[in-house]
Protein backbone atom coordinates (compact mmCIF):
# COMPACT_ATOMS: atom_id res chain seq x y z
CA UNK A 1 0.00 0.00 0.00
CA UNK A 2 1.14 3.29 -0.83
CA UNK A 3 -0.13 7.27 -0.42
CA UNK A 4 0.29 9.15 -3.79
CA UNK A 5 2.14 12.28 -3.44
CA UNK A 6 -0.03 15.06 -2.07
CA UNK A 7 -2.01 17.50 -4.39
CA UNK A 8 0.17 19.87 -6.16
CA UNK A 9 3.50 17.87 -6.30
CA UNK A 10 4.64 16.36 -9.29
CA UNK A 11 2.78 13.30 -10.36
CA UNK A 12 2.96 10.47 -13.04
CA UNK A 13 0.28 8.62 -14.97
CA UNK A 14 2.45 5.89 -15.85
CA UNK A 15 3.46 6.09 -11.80
CA UNK A 16 -0.32 6.56 -10.70
CA UNK A 17 -1.64 3.22 -12.70
CA UNK A 18 1.74 1.19 -11.92
CA UNK A 19 0.33 2.10 -8.34
CA UNK A 20 -3.04 0.68 -8.87
CA UNK A 21 -2.66 -2.21 -11.21
CA UNK A 22 0.86 -3.80 -9.76
CA UNK A 23 1.86 -3.22 -13.61
CA UNK A 24 6.17 -2.57 -13.65
CA UNK A 25 7.31 1.27 -14.53
CA UNK A 26 7.95 2.55 -16.75
CA UNK A 27 4.79 0.72 -18.74
CA UNK A 28 5.22 -1.13 -21.56
CA UNK A 29 5.68 0.59 -25.11
CA UNK A 30 1.98 0.84 -26.65
CA UNK A 31 0.32 0.52 -22.92
CA UNK A 32 -2.98 3.12 -23.09
CA UNK A 33 -2.71 5.11 -19.85
CA UNK A 34 -5.17 7.89 -20.54
CA UNK A 35 -6.38 10.21 -17.27
CA UNK A 36 -10.17 10.13 -18.34
CA UNK A 37 -10.93 6.92 -19.60
CA UNK A 38 -8.72 4.32 -17.80
CA UNK A 39 -7.10 6.22 -14.54
CA UNK A 40 -10.37 8.40 -13.78
CA UNK A 41 -13.12 5.50 -14.93
CA UNK A 42 -11.65 2.90 -12.63
CA UNK A 43 -9.69 4.60 -9.97
CA UNK A 44 -10.51 7.98 -9.63
CA UNK A 45 -14.46 7.42 -9.56
CA UNK A 46 -14.87 10.19 -12.32
CA UNK A 47 -17.16 9.27 -15.64
CA UNK A 48 -15.41 8.80 -18.76
CA UNK A 49 -14.99 12.00 -20.62
CA UNK A 50 -14.87 14.45 -17.36
CA UNK A 51 -12.91 16.52 -16.49
CA UNK A 52 -10.16 16.30 -13.96
CA UNK A 53 -7.85 17.74 -12.66
CA UNK A 54 -4.93 14.83 -11.74
CA UNK A 55 -3.60 16.28 -8.96
CA UNK A 56 -6.43 17.09 -6.71
CA UNK A 57 -8.06 13.74 -7.67
CA UNK A 58 -5.19 11.49 -7.10
CA UNK A 59 -2.98 13.37 -5.51
CA UNK A 60 -2.55 11.99 -1.75
CA UNK A 61 -5.05 8.84 -2.16
CA UNK A 62 -3.92 5.63 -1.17
CA UNK A 63 -3.12 2.83 -3.59
CA UNK A 64 -2.96 -0.93 -3.20
CA UNK A 65 0.74 -1.06 -4.59
CA UNK A 66 4.05 1.17 -3.82
CA UNK A 67 4.01 4.65 -6.26
CA UNK A 68 7.09 3.87 -8.34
Amino acid sequence: MAILPGTGSALSFGKVYSAYTNASYPTAGGTGVKLSDTLGVNYGGKAAGAQISFSSTFGGAVTPYNYP
